[in-house]
């Protein structure tokens, strides 16, 4: 009995089959408007331009490759591309065992402590970038900060302006007030050792060099003014490495990344410091 029941329902949904086939041949033979196949072949390149749209967007292989404005600033790219392949080899062969050694031998605690008396350091430069971008509640912030961390936070190797009082950091440099004042970036450069940069910035850390007292006390070029600059790289690098591999590690084309992300954090900087005067006019 079930398999007659299966037998006739299969006939019937044979028919049904062929009718719906039968119809759709009807209607395949029936002239179409000039003015509907138009719109049904606009519709279907719409459709088919709204999925390569979608495609471009959601797939992260096609992000890097796309034209961006940080390409159309790097008219040096193939020299620069020279020069940091050679400061990957020294951060291989050199900068990358002598940070892991320092971490190693120096806890996180440790290591964080230093850093921030590295940045403590530097703020007389920040201060007087600040002071000429007329970011008067930066700059007032800043050297309360100063003062406060040099003092009760031991050189600044503890923040209780930041920790206690919520005074927190902010950050301004040549380069930066050069911008404001209408200096152009310029090509994007990859310097020796220094890595990346722009012809702009590159004067700028020129100036804020100048501008730090430990060079007026030891001297540009002195042994003991090359330790201290070489031990603070050492720990800025230390603070940045982790976000400097994980870049590494996600991108198709390294040295396109990094630039990429070294010029969006330089605009967003400037940006930040133009919003600031904009709010005191």
């Amino acid at each position: 009995m079930r398999r007659s029941l299966t037998s006739d329902g299969s006939s019937i949904a044979a028919l049904l089959l062929c009718a719906a086939l039968g119809w759709a041949s009807a209607a395949a033979a029936e002239p179409v408007p000039a003015e509907t196949g138009e719109v049904a072949e606009a519709a279907e390149a719409e459709d088919d331009a709204a999925l390569e749209r979608l495609l471009l967007e959601e797939d992260p292989l096609f992000d890097e490759p796309l034209p961006s404005d940080s390409a159309s600033r790097d008219p040096w790219e193939s020299c620069n591309r020279r020069t940091f392949a050679f400061n990957r080899g020294l951060d291989t062969f050199f900068f990358d065992p002598v940070t892991e050694v320092y971490r190693f031998a120096m806890p996180r605690p440790g290591r964080r402590a230093v850093e921030r008396a590295v940045l403590n350091f530097d703020t007389p430069a920040v201060l007087a970038n600040q002071l000429l971008q007329l970011r008067l509640t930066d700059s007032a912030a800043t050297f309360g900060r100063f003062l406060i961390n040099s003092s009760f936070g031991v050189g600044g190797l503890f923040d209780p302006a930041g920790d206690s009082m919520g005074i927190e950091r902010s950050d301004a440099d040549f380069g930066q007030t050069m911008a404001l004042y209408g200096v152009p970036g310029g090509p994007y450069v990859i310097l020796p050792v220094f890595g990346p940069a722009t012809a702009r910035d590159a004067v700028g850390t020129v100036v804020d060099q100048a501008v730090d007292p430990l060079t007026y006390l030891l001297g540009p070029l002195s042994w003991w003014r090359l330790l201290i600059g070489g031990g603070e790289g050492l720990v800025l690098r230390d603070a940045a490495l982790d976000e400097f591999q994980t870049l590494e590690e996600g991108s198709v084309d390294f040295y396109s990344a990094l630039r990429s992300a070294y010029l969006q954090s330089r605009d967003a900087m400037v940006a930040e410091a133009r919003t600031d005067v904009v709010r005191l006019r």
